[in-house]
């Protein structure tokens, strides 16, 4: 494993456990550290030989605590606070936040009643519906968990662009034929033009969501159905790629296209900069003083904040944020 492999695990490791231990404003730090350090890759380190903690603290989400431990691991080859952590609490946080629907709450649920610390763990207990014992747990959460097992293991990785690009748009034109169908749009790395693509998250508006969501699964491309409901479904597609539609009211569209569009750090920092002025934003809306915002675009949201709206590809949580 590489060095920055290793330290973005370890930095959303952090993150998960200060989310368990309900500590503010740390999980988002380190959220932010992590997806910075996996976005330099190799030359996070070469920026550590020239000019050590200093240099690290000038990178975008990372400061000055963080970059001490990340000196602290080229240094030595290990963070004495990581290895606390491991000791205090012995569970493979990177292995289980990979599987989709289990956040820092349930892992540290499952661990203080049921004693998981891993992916096997996990699948055991289910298999044994071990969960059913914990209040708030039922069968449906047991399903969903062994989907997402299941969707981790039988991960293909990831498609060039140039071959997932004219399905997804082939995929949008159909559904936006569908009668009550206001905006549809595909999200993520896709509508950031990264080279290659993990999945394809599609948005859409209707007045009909049902409709939607029959058409969709049920579309030719669909190799099998891993879950639909009212307002999402994920269908894994013939081309062997997942595809998941949301639908959502027009009233909030441009911020959910837009939480979905921005890779984690560009949202973490946006939302950052919400608070900064009395706003709260997230994927249901903007909202201020507990009142939603209407925000039908993305050109809504960054007008509000004083911001030039940045193109897809470039909301990468570097220098992409330009004042009005």
């Amino acid at each position: 494993m590489e060095s920055y492999e290793f330290l973005t695990r370890m930095l959303t490791e952090f993150a998960y456990w200060h989310a368990i231990k309900e500590h503010p404003f740390k999980p988002q730090a380190y959220e932010l550290a992590s997806e910075t350090v996996a976005g330099l890759g190799m030359d996070l380190k070469k920026t550590w030989k020239k000019g050590g903690v200093k240099a690290l603290d000038k990178l975008p989400g990372i400061g000055k605590s963080i970059a001490k431990k990340i000196d602290e691991f080229f240094t030595t080859g290990h963070v004495k606070a990581y290895d606390q952590l491991k000791r205090r609490f012995p569970v493979d946080i990177w292995g289980l936040s990979r599987i989709e629907g289990l956040g820092p709450k349930h892992i540290g649920e499952l661990w203080k009643k049921l004693k998981i610390a891993n992916i096997d763990d996990l699948e055991f207990a289910l298999e044994h519906q071990s969960l059913r014992n914990i209040k708030g747990w039922g069968a449906k959460s047991e399903e969903k968990l062994l989907r997402g097992i299941t969707l981790l293991r039988s991960s293909t990785g990831r498609h060039p662009i140039k071959k997932i690009l004219p399905l997804a748009e082939k995929i949008v034109k159909r559904l936006k034929q569908i009668p009550g169908v206001e905006h549809c749009t595909y999200a993520g790395s896709l509508r950031r033009k990264k080279k290659d693509v993990g999945d394809i998250d599609l948005i859409a508006t209707s007045s009909d969501p049902k409709s939607v969501m029959e058409a969709f699964v049920y579309m030719p491309e669909v190799e099998a159905v891993h879950e639909v409901g009212e307002t999402r479904s994920s269908v894994r597609l013939k081309i062997g790629i997942d595809a998941d539609l949301r639908v959502v009211p027009d009233r909030v569209f441009g911020s959910t296209l837009q939480y979905f569009t921005g890779d984690r750090r560009h949202n973490i920092l946006l939302r950052e900069r919400a608070i900064k002025q009395g706003y709260k934003l997230n994927e249901y809306g903007l909202f201020k003083k507990g009142k939603q915002i209407p925000v039908q675009t993305e050109d809504d949201i960054y007008r509000l904040l004083g911001l030039k709206t940045p193109p897809p590809e470039k909301r990468l949580g570097k220098d992409e944020f330009i004042p009005r």
